[in-house]
């Protein structure tokens, strides 16, 4: 049976580590949050459009 469990949290890997987010902001961005909070400058915007594909993140 598949796990029904309800989690609250965003996981991923960044640059080989385990991220765990809890708490964001149903608005954030992932580019907001890595360059802000990880300070992760070379992430840049594209179109702001979501037509370039700039944007896009592996899921």
């Amino acid at each position: 049976m598949a796990d029904t469990k309800i989690r609250n949290e965003i996981r991923f890997i960044l640059n080989g580590g385990d991220v765990a987010l809890k708490d964001i902001a149903p608005d954030a961005t992932l580019l907001d949050w890595l360059r802000l909070n990880r300070s992760l400058r070379g992430t840049k915007e594209g179109c702001a459009e979501g037509d370039c594909g700039a944007c896009t993140v592996l899921v």
